[in-house]
C-alpha cells in the first residue's frame, strides 16, 4: 500500500454554511470543516497532496455551482478523486439532497443537489480511486433509486460503485456542531485523526482505518455510528501517513535527535517517513543507500530552505526508485473484480443447515452456494497445523461423515463457547462470500430465522460474527414469524388462523400464527426442548445398531464412522416411511466380524418405528394440546391450517397426532416447501428496508423474563407469549432495615425456582438511604424492543436513584448471579372496609 499519487490526484471539499431559506438554519462549523479539513490533507507531512491540487467550495449558491466546481477536478484526477460535502441533508420520497444555499426545503427537486447526479459525477471521474465523503443529516439514508439500479429504499448505505462512501450517520440534524464546538462532531473526529493520527493505528491510515477510528470514537461519545460502503478494493487505499504511529523501536528518530519543535521537521520527519515505508517494502539492507540522503538532510536541519527542499526531491526520487524496484520484482496479487451495489438478505440460518435469499424486485431469489445447492449445511471442520483452516458445508460434512474429530455444528451440543463462536463465524463467511460471487454485490444488511428456543448464546454468536464480517443485523426472528409471513402471500392477504409446527434439530417449535392483509401476528408459542428431529433420528439408529449387534455380534455401535452412516441412514429411512408402509436399510461392510465383513440389512416397517418412537410422539401431541388449554385463548376448531415446516413433514404420523388433537380430521394440512421460511424472512427484510410496503410482523416472548426474589423463586415480570414490544415492571422492597442496595438477578425461564432457570443478567442498586419511615420501594422494569432486545432498570422511587442495563440480550451473562440484598416482593395489604358516609337527604323542589 502507497499513498496517493500527488499531481495524479484532486480533492473537493464543498460546504453549505449559509442558506437563503428560514427553515435551514446557518451552520456556521460548516466553514471551519472545510478550511481545517483542506490544511490537514495538504500538511507538507502527509508527503501527498499539494494546495493547488485541493479546492475548496464554500456556499454554493446552486446545485449547478457545485458541478462547475466539480468539473476540472475530475477530469484532472487520475489516482484519487477525495469530493467531501458538509451541510443539509434532505429526504423527499425515494431520493436525498445535498442542501446548498438557495435550497428551498419544499421543493428540493428542483433547489437541491440531488445525491444520484453527485454519484453521476463520480461516476464518470477516469481516477482509479473514488471517495466520497459525506457530513450531513441523513447522510447514512440515501436510495438504491437511481443509484445501484433497484427501486427500494436501503438504509444506511450510500452506494457508488467502485467508491469509498463514508457518511456520518442516518439520523437527522447530526450536521449541527455540538455547542461550544468549532466543527461538526464527524468531521471532527475525522480533522484530529489527520492531525494527530492514532496510536492504536499502523504506520498508514487507510480509508478502513478511517472508518474504524470514526466509528470508535463517535461511538464513544454517545453520538450516532458512521456509515460506510466500499468495495473489496476501496477500504485498503491509503490516504494519510498516520502521526501516532510509533514503531517498536520507539519515537520518530527526529523526535528522538530534539527538534521536534523546530518549523522545518517537516521536511525531515518526511524523508524520515519515505525511510520507513521504503524499509518496509524492501527490508533495511536494500535501503541503505538512502541513509546518506537522510542524514545529510539531519545535517541541515537548520539550513536555508531552498537546500532542503533541494535534498527533499533527491530523496523522494531515490525512495520512489527503490519502490519501483521491489515491485517491478515482485508480481502482484490477482485483482478482484470489485462488488458493486450493496444488498439486504435474508438468512435462514438453522443448527442443519442454512439458506440465503434476497428480493429481485417483487420475486424472491434463493441464493445457492458456491457447490450450486441452495441449502448450505451448518458444518464446520477446523484444518491445519493449528487449526486455522476452516472447510464450511458440503466438504465438511463428507469430513464429518469419515470420522474427523475437528468437525463441528454452530449450535451443537456439547461444543464449548470458543469453538462454537468459530463455526458461526466461519459459516456466516461461507454464506456472505458465496451470496457476494453469485450476486456482484456486497451483502451489508441481513435479517436472520432463528429457532425461538435458541437461546441468548446463539444470539450473541450471530451478532458477534455480523460485526466481524462488516454486516448490520437487521432483526433476529423466530421460524413461526418467518413461515406465517411467507404463508400470507400463498394466502393473497385472506384472513387465516395457521398452527405452524416446526422441527429443529434439538428442539420442537408450536404456535398458533394470525395472517392476512400483510399483518402475521404470532400469537402463542409452546417450546419442546428435546424433541427436535435428532431425537427420533438417533430412536431409529439406535434400533438399528441394536438389531445389527444382535444378528452379528459385532461393535458397530463403538465405531464412530458406523454410527454415523446409520444415522444417514435413518434419515433417508424416515423420509420414507412418511409416505409408504415400509422401507428396507441396506448398509455395505458396517463391520469387521471373524467371519469376514458384514453389512447391515433391516426392514423398517411403520409399526416399528411407532413403537420406538412412541413416547416422542406422545411428548409431541402433550406439547400440541397444552399450547390450546393453556396459552390460546380462541376455539380450535378455528385452526384452519396445519403448516408443517423444517424436519416435521419427515416425521412420520406427525401430521395425523395434530389432526386428533385439534379434533378436525379435515383441517388443512401443509408440508412447507423448503425455500418457505427463507422466503419469510427475505420479506421481512424487504419490510425492514422500506422495499416491501404494507407488511408487519409480531413476535410474543417464547419464555418467562423475571427477576430473583429473596426466597429464591423467580417472579416473571414478562409472561410467555407477551406481544413486542412490552414493558411491564413491579415494585420490590429491600428484604432488611438499613439495607443499602439491592442486587437484582435477572432469569429466564418456565422454572418457578430461579436457580433453575437461565441467569440472563445482574445489577446492583446502591446508595439506598436508611429506612427511617415506611417501606423503601424499588421499582423494577424490563423493557422487551420489537426485536427482542431487553432492557432492565431498577429505580428508587424515594430518592430518585437508578441503574440500568441496555440490551442484555447481545451482551455476555454473568457466569454467577449476584449473592445477598435480593429484593422482596410488596405484597398489598388487606382491604379495610371503610364505614359509608350518611346520605344527605335531597329537598324537594
Amino acid at each position: 500500500m502507497a499513498l496517493p499519487d500527488g499531481p495524479g490526484s484532486r480533492i473537493v471539499l464543498i460546504g453549505s454554511a449559509a442558506y437563503r431559506h428560514e427553515e435551514l438554519p446557518p451552520l456556521p462549523a460548516v466553514r471551519n470543516n472545510l478550511t481545517d479539513l483542506a490544511a490537514a490533507l495538504t500538511d507538507p507531512q502527509q508527503g501527498w497532496l499539494d494546495e493547488a491540487q485541493c479546492t475548496l467550495v464554500p456556499d454554493p449558491g446552486t446545485a449547478a455551482d457545485v458541478v462547475r466546481a466539480l468539473r476540472p477536478s475530475v477530469l484532472a484526477a487520475e489516482d484519487l478523486l477525495l469530493v467531501y460535502y458538509a451541510g443539509h441533508g434532505i429526504v423527499e420520497d425515494t431520493d436525498y439532497y445535498l442542501a446548498v444555499t438557495e435550497t428551498d426545503p419544499e421543493e428540493p427537486s428542483i433547489s437541491a443537489l440531488p445525491y444520484r447526479t453527485l454519484r453521476k459525477v463520480v461516476l464518470g471521474a477516469r481516477a482509479r480511486n473514488r471517495v466520497v465523503i459525506i457530513d450531513a443529516c441523513w447522510s447514512g439514508m440515501a436510495t438504491t433509486a437511481h443509484m445501484a439500479g433497484g427501486h427500494e429504499r436501503l438504509r444506511t448505505q450510500t452506494a457508488i460503485e467502485g467508491a469509498f462512501v463514508l457518511a456520518s450517520s442516518e439520523h437527522d440534524s447530526t450536521s449541527l456542531a455540538p455547542v461550544g464546538e468549532r466543527f461538526t462532531a464527524f468531521t471532527k473526529e475525522l480533522i484530529v485523526l489527520l492531525q494527530d493520527g492514532s496510536s492504536r493505528l499502523g504506520p498508514e491510515l487507510t480509508l478502513d482505518n478511517v472508518y474504524q477510528h470514526l466509528l470508535h470514537e463517535l461511538t464513544a461519545a454517545g453520538r450516532p455510528r458512521p456509515t460506510r460502503t466500499a468495495t473489496n478494493t476501496a477500504a485498503r487505499l491509503v490516504i494519510a501517513r498516520n502521526r501516532g504511529y510509533r514503531p517498536d523501536t520507539g519515537n520518530w528518530r527526529a523526535e528522538r535527535s530534539g527538534h521536534a519543535g523546530h518549523p522545518a521537521l517537516r521536511e525531515g520527519r518526511l524523508l524520515l517517513d519515505e525511510e520507513e515505508r521504503a524499509g518496509h517494502v524492501g527490508g533495511h539492507e536494500e535501503a541503505a543507500d538512502g541513509y546518506a540522503t537522510v542524514a545529510e538532510v539531519l545535517a541541515r536541519l537548520f539550513g536555508p530552505k531552498d537546500e532542503l527542499a533541494e535534498a527533499a526531491q533527491r530523496s523522494r526520487a531515490f525512495w520512489a526508485a527503490r519502490r519501483a524496484a521491489v515491485v517491478a520484482a515482485v508480481p502482484p496479487p490477482p485483482e478482484q473484480p470489485p462488488l458493486t451495489g450493496f444488498r439486504t438478505v435474508g438468512i435462514e440460518f438453522g443448527p442443519t443447515s442454512c439458506m440465503v435469499a434476497v428480493l429481485e424486485g417483487e420475486r424472491i431469489e434463493i441464493v445457492r452456494n458456491a457447490e450450486g445447492a441452495q441449502r448450505t449445511p451448518a458444518v464446520v471442520s477446523f484444518s491445519g497445523a493449528s487449526g486455522g483452516e476452516a472447510l464450511v458445508g458440503a466438504p465438511a460434512l463428507r469430513r464429518e461423515l469419515a470420522g474427523a474429530s475437528d468437525t463441528f455444528r454452530p449450535a451443537g451440543a456439547g461444543v464449548d463457547p470458543v469453538t462454537a463462536e468459530r463455526a458461526c463465524t466461519a459459516l456466516l463467511t461461507k454464506l456472505k462470500r458465496d451470496t457476494e460471487d453469485r450476486l456482484g454485490e456486497r451483502v451489508a444488511q441481513a435479517v436472520f430465522v432463528l429457532p425461538a428456543a435458541a437461546g441468548g448464546a446463539e444470539r450473541r454468536r450471530i451478532l458477534r460474527a455480523c460485526r466481524a464480517l462488516d454486516i448490520e443485523p437487521l432483526r433476529i426472528v423466530s421460524t413461526a414469524l418467518a413461515a406465517g409471513t411467507a404463508f400470507d402471500r400463498q394466502l393473497g392477504g385472506r384472513e387465516s388462523t395457521l398452527l405452524v409446527v416446526a422441527l429443529e434439530a434439538t428442539s420442537m417449535e408450536v404456535a398458533v400464527v394470525e395472517v392476512g392483509d400483510g399483518l402475521t401476528f404470532v400469537n402463542t408459542v409452546g417450546l419442546g426442548d428435546g424433541l427436535g428431529s435428532e431425537r427420533w433420528v438417533t430412536r431409529l439408529a439406535d434400533d438399528l445398531l441394536k438389531d445389527f449387534r444382535h444378528r452379528h455380534g459385532a461393535g458397530a455401535a463403538t465405531d464412530p464412522v458406523a454410527r454415523r452412516r446409520v444415522r444417514e441412514a435413518a434419515v433417508k429411512a424416515m423420509g420414507e416411511l412418511g409416505s409408504a408402509g415400509a422401507t428396507s436399510v441396506s448398509i455395505p461392510h458396517l463391520a469387521d466380524t471373524p467371519a469376514g465383513p458384514v453389512g447391515l440389512e433391516a426392514l423398517v416397517t411403520r409399526d416399528r418405528f411407532d413403537r420406538i418412537t412412541a413416547d416422542l410422539l406422545i411428548a409431541s401431541g402433550a406439547l400440541v394440546a397444552q399450547l390450546f388449554t393453556e396459552s390460546w385463548r380462541g376455539a380450535r376448531t378455528e385452526v384452519e391450517h396445519v403448516l408443517l415446516v423444517g424436519n416435521a413433514a419427515g416425521i412420520p404420523g406427525l401430521a395425523e397426532l395434530v389432526r386428533e388433537t385439534l379434533g378436525e380430521q379435515d383441517v388443512s394440512t401443509v408440508v412447507a416447501p423448503d425455500t418457505l421460511v427463507a422466503t419469510g424472512v427475505t420479506v421481512i427484510a424487504g419490510m425492514m428496508t422500506g422495499a416491501v410496503r404494507d407488511v408487519l410482523g409480531v413476535e410474543v416472548v417464547p419464555r418467562a423474563i423475571g427477576i430473583e426474589t429473596a426466597d429464591g423463586l423467580m417472579r416473571a415480570l414478562v409472561q410467555p407469549n407477551t406481544s413486542l414490544p412490552t414493558r411491564r415492571g413491579e415494585v420490590f422492597t429491600t428484604t432488611s432495615d438499613h439495607q443499602t442496595g439491592m442486587n437484582i438477578n435477572v432469569y429466564q425461564g418456565g422454572f418457578d425456582s430461579a436457580s433453575r432457570n437461565n441467569l440472563v443478567a445482574s445489577l446492583r442498586l446502591s446508595g439506598l438511604p436508611p429506612v427511617l419511615a415506611g417501606v423503601p420501594q424499588i421499582e423494577v422494569t424490563v423493557e422487551i424492543d420489537a426485536n427482542e432486545r431487553i432492557s432492565v432498570s431498577a429505580k428508587d422511587l424515594g430518592t430518585g436513584r437508578s441503574e440500568t442495563l441496555t440490551d442484555i440480550t447481545g451482551s455476555e451473562p454473568p457466569t454467577v448471579p449476584l449473592f445477598g440484598d435480593l429484593p422482596a416482593e410488596i405484597r398489598p395489604p388487606d382491604p379495610v372496609e371503610e364505614e359509608e358516609p350518611p346520605r344527605q337527604q335531597q329537598k324537594q323542589s
